[in-house]
């Protein structure tokens, strides 16, 4: 048994061909995973189907280019107030 195959079998995540792109096994559930400001994100794709989740990952890492990190600590009282403004 090599290296990878006991790490697939101790996380239960298969890596694919695509990059940053992985299957759950136990229920074949793509998942993202994207490195993001110094930590690692992994975001279920929420699809079985290959295809769709190459799309989704494309949709993911264009989405995660969007956060503004220094609206990170904006709290709902705040965000309303300057809605209202």
């Amino acid at each position: 048994m090599s290296i990878n195959e006991a790490q697939t079998k101790k996380s239960g995540f298969q890596k694919t061909e695509v990059a940053c792109l992985y299957r759950y096994l136990s229920n074949g559930t793509y998942y993202a995973l994207i490195k993001h400001e110094g930590k690692q994100k992994r975001i279920s794709l929420k699809t079985t189907d290959k295809a769709t989740a190459k799309r989704l990952l494309a949709d993911a890492q264009r989405d995660l280019g969007k956060i503004n990190p220094s609206q990170r600590k904006l709290t709902l009282l705040k965000l309303a107030e300057r809605y209202l403004a």
